[in-house]
């Protein structure tokens, strides 16, 4: 007992002498605008002084004077006075705390500061990156990391009002209190919604479309887009299309054509790895699931620095992180698919799970929805027999495909402290398809009893995407934040289809087989910083290290020969990319941003170094009015190579560059591009007016055109291949008119563009329209919403797209009877199809209870049924018939045959939320 005594009494007295020892430490140095960081480095090394603060507390403090002989705490008070920070010594430790004044909250006491905080759910405790947080009165300001972090300079004092929006959240406004500006601000915001129980609506002044920190930089609400409609669930990148500058013509695409560039030239990434295929069932639904996302961030052209691998445009998109407070579930079905998803908090509110899960009950339930679509995506083949469909066979009755898709989504986020956020995100996305069918083509259409000869077909194909991203992000005070990545993808496409022609006997008279495979792994590794010099100044800087393995091969094989690839490349490459990015960004005045940076990359698939700059200037003539400027250069490694063969269904595929001196390899250039862009918007009152012309020219393009020349010495049609290599030229403006009124919202986007090609022995070297080229585009976007319904409708027109028609020639014998033909790819007509246009419509019924809420809708596509034509494909079994010599068998007067979208399409669909 005496022992446990003294031994108290030695860790009191031992207690008493540190905590004493501490006065009697004196204090001589001299400092000269020194970070008070710097101050309490000197104190803990030079004085063995023990201190503990808070980075956000003392950051962009300085210190100035002469100090001799002064104890601590003489010396504390010196060093703070006037600062708003206090201190307290508890043992042997010194304390920083912010000072604690009673001051009218109307009286400011710092000016030209700095204020740093985080912008979170307020129901979910989920980080809200992109909100923009401004000072009241003073137009743009600052955005949100991917943290849900901001530092806001150049705030006027410490009594200023802070204003946050954020898409589908209701404004908050912080008004700032002497004091307690050193403290990292926490916002928390209310997600906008329908108040059922009271019938009364909680505005959100905010629309579904923001312009974001960039120039050409678009913000969308993934939640208010679910108000369109829609094939039964929200898609994510066909309500993109519904944007100014990215094309909507085509209901059975989601394919993103950013400002007349294939979908191919645009960089998509999810939590940090990339996202080669867009779309499940040959284009009809995206390959996101809309409820694994949280944000979404569209870069149109002449993006920064961060971003680089693409020569068009960007799409970000963030995963949703989940419920950190309570868990939350949600499920949905419609007419051909389920989908559900899990949101878990684990370590007591420290981190948050989600899960979501979609599948296609396509092989399991083929609904009418279901046939309408496939039907439609065959008849888009190049090889189905349309002579078959005149004589009066139901595609339904001999085609019964096998086929479905899923994904999966799973994100794991974890605090690991104040400063440090883990997340790993995972996702895997597949299609599968199987079909086996015969068609009975009959000598005389009237006599069924006569087969002329049986098309059998063969399809198989199964693609997909996988992604992982793994993400530590520290904030590490309000001056830099830090995050280090890593990511892999993998994506894959396997196709097969075969055509055997036979006699009623069994004789083979006829084949035509392709097979395809093309595969791509992408390992990355992303270490990016963000940097704080001062209330005018900062800096993005990061490096980049990526590792793609491609394998592509491609082989036709016909009745007279074994087989042939239009590809005499190499079929596997290997690629190693290293990439360095800076992006200052200067406040030149409180009117005028500068942007000025640039993107180095190097890599072993080419003995050149690529440098792209980047430049952007915003001139903020008043709070609602700006005017703004940016061009950029940028180059594109990983690449898509176009196949163009009137025969097949060879899909486009992804390739790595290769431009080094190696006789052994083809070789494939680098993609590089150049981008102007300039405009102004007005932004006031719920109203937004935005206006950018741009242009952009694109060098490096590869296709593949073929060409089926009759040889007179066999007698046969033989496969003429031309690798060629082309430029690009694109020029328009976008226009938005974007307007919110209480209950309704809307927009208007009209682009006006041209684009134009010209490859290397293609039409005599002349420019020629791209495929992508549409002269004229306007969308009609409306969004009303009540307590218990939502209503939406929208229309979209868009000019004609140019139809690429080779040159046919009909090979006639001495007697001038037709024998073959032969189609000359590489001499084309230009012909324009007619004017795309259509009207959807939405309908959802909302409900809720006290276990959970949900709603009920019908959406109907193509509302007046307007017969829109996609594009053309060559009677080639018509042509052939004839020449053979079938009965009743002519060469049509009309060589093409139209490709026909979608007729009016209903669908229904249920969602609910617990």
């Amino acid at each position: 007992m005496r022992i446990h005594k003294w031994f108290l009494c030695l860790l009191i007295f031992s207690q008493t002498s540190l905590a004493q020892d501490i006065h009697f430490v004196k204090i001589t140095e001299t400092f000269e605008n020194a970070p008070l960081s710097r101050v309490l480095r000197v104190l803990k090394n030079k004085y063995d002084l023990k201190i503990a603060y808070d980075d956000a507390l003392i950051s962009g403090t300085t210190i100035s004077g002469q100090f001799s002989d002064k104890s601590i705490t003489d010396f504390l008070n010196l060093i703070l006075l006037n600062k708003g920070i206090d201190y307290q010594l508890l043992n042997d430790k010194i304390i920083l705390i912010p000072k604690s004044i009673n001051l009218d909250s109307k009286t400011p006491t710092l000016f030209g500061i700095t204020v740093f905080g985080v912008v979170q759910d307020a129901k979910t405790g989920e980080s809200l990156p992109n909100a923009l947080v401004s000072i009241s009165g003073l137009g743009k300001g600052s955005v949100t990391n991917k943290d849900g972090y901001f530092s806001l300079t150049q705030v006027p004092t410490d009594t200023s009002t802070i204003s946050v929006n954020y898409l589908g959240y209701k404004k908050e406004t912080l008004k700032l209190e002497p004091g307690k500006t050193k403290q990292t601000l926490r916002i928390m915001m209310q997600e906008s919604a329908l108040d059922l129980s009271e019938f009364t609506v909680v505005d959100d002044k905010y629309n579904t479309i923001k312009y974001g920190d960039e120039i050409s930089q678009i913000t969308i609400d993934p939640k208010n887009l679910s108000a369109l409609p829609s094939l039964g669930e929200l898609d994510i990148f066909r309500s993109l299309q519904y944007l100014p500058g990215i094309s909507g013509s085509d209901e059975t695409s989601s394919a993103l054509t950013i400002r007349s560039s294939p979908s191919a030239h645009n960089l998509v990434l999810f939590d940090g790895f990339t996202i080669y295929r867009l779309d499940h069932f040959f284009g009809v639904f995206s390959a996101i699931n809309a409820d694994a996302v949280r944000d979404i961030q569209i870069y149109k052209g002449g993006y920064g620095a961060q971003f680089g691998g693409r020569v068009s445009g960007v799409v970000d998109i963030t995963g949703t992180t989940g419920n950190f407070n309570e868990p939350h579930y949600s499920f949905g079905v419609n007419l051909l698919s389920a989908r559900m998803s899990s949101n878990i908090p684990f370590a007591k509110g420290r981190g948050a799970i989600h899960i979501s899960g979609r599948r296609a009950y396509t092989d399991i339930i083929r609904s009418k929805l279901f046939e309408n679509l496939y039907s439609n995506y065959r008849n888009k083949s190049t090889q189905v027999n349309q002579q078959a469909f005149n004589n009066g066979q139901n595609e339904s009755d001999f085609i019964r495909p096998d086929f479905h898709f899923f994904d999966v989504n799973l994100k794991a986020s974890y605090k690991v402290s104040n400063r440090d956020v883990m997340s790993l995100s995972f996702y895997k996305g597949e299609d599968y398809l199987d079909t086996d069918y015969d068609i009975l083509n009959f000598g005389d259409p009237n006599n069924t009893n006569t087969i002329d000869q049986i098309d059998s077909y063969t399809e198989n194909a199964d693609w997909g995407n996988t992604g992982i991203g793994f993400i530590w992000s520290r904030n590490w005070n309000r001056n830099y934040y830090s995050s280090l990545q890593a990511a892999y993808s993998n994506y894959f496409f396997n196709y097969l289809y075969n055509n055997e022609r036979r006699t009623e006997t069994g004789d083979l008279t006829g084949l035509y087989e392709l097979l395809r495979t093309n595969s791509v792994r992408d390992f990355q590794f992303n270490f990016r910083n963000e940097i704080s010099l001062g209330t005018r100044h900062s800096l993005e800087t990061g490096l980049s290290y990526s590792n793609i393995d491609v394998f592509k091969e491609a082989n036709i094989r016909d009745l007279n020969s074994n087989g042939n690839t239009p590809d005499n490349g190499s079929p596997a490459m290997i690629g190693n990319i290293f990439s360095a990015y800076l992006s200052d960004h200067i406040s030149l005045s409180r009117s005028l941003q500068l942007r000025i940076g640039g993107r180095f990359n190097a890599t072993d698939v080419s003995d050149k170094n690529y440098f792209g700059q980047r430049l952007a200037l915003i001139y903020q003539i008043s709070p609602s009015l700006e005017l703004k400027a940016t061009t950029g250069k940028y180059f594109q490694l990983m690449r898509e190579e176009v196949y163009d063969d009137p025969y097949s269904n060879n899909e486009n595929g992804w390739s790595l560059a290769f431009d080094k001196n190696n006789p052994n390899i083809r070789a494939l250039p680098v993609m590089e591009s150049t981008h102007y862009i300039f405009g102004f918007q007005y932004s006031k009152n719920d109203f937004t007016f935005d206006v950018e012309y741009y242009q952009k020219q694109t060098s490096g393009l590869t296709e593949y055109n073929i060409s089926h020349v009759y040889d007179v010495n066999t007698q046969m049609q033989n496969p003429l291949i031309n690798i060629t290599q082309g430029t690009s030229e694109i020029e328009g403006v976008d226009i938005l008119l974007q307007k919110r009124f209480k209950k309704y919202q809307g927009w208007i986007s009209y682009t006006r563009s041209k684009a134009r090609n010209r490859f290397e022995g293609i039409n005599n070297n002349d420019f020629i329209p791209a495929r992508e080229d549409q002269r004229n585009e306007v969308k009609l976007v409306n969004i009303y919403k009540l307590p218990k319904w939502n209503f939406s409708a929208t229309w979209v027109y868009g000019s004609g797209k140019p139809f690429y028609s080779p040159t046919i020639n009909l090979i006639r014998d001495n007697q001038n009877n037709i024998v073959n033909y032969e189609v000359i790819n590489y001499q084309k007509t230009i012909e324009r199809l007619p004017a795309y246009h259509r009207l959807d419509l939405s309908v959802a019924l909302k409900f809720e209870n006290e276990y959970m809420k949900g709603e009920i809708g019908l959406s109907i596509l193509n509302t007046y049924n307007r017969i829109n034509i996609h594009s053309k494909r060559l009677k080639r079994d018509e042509i052939e018939r004839a020449i053979n010599g079938a009965p009743n068998a002519t060469i049509p007067s009309d060589l093409f045959r139209n490709i026909v979208l979608l007729d009016r399409t209903p669908s229904i669909f249920l969602n609910l939320n617990f």
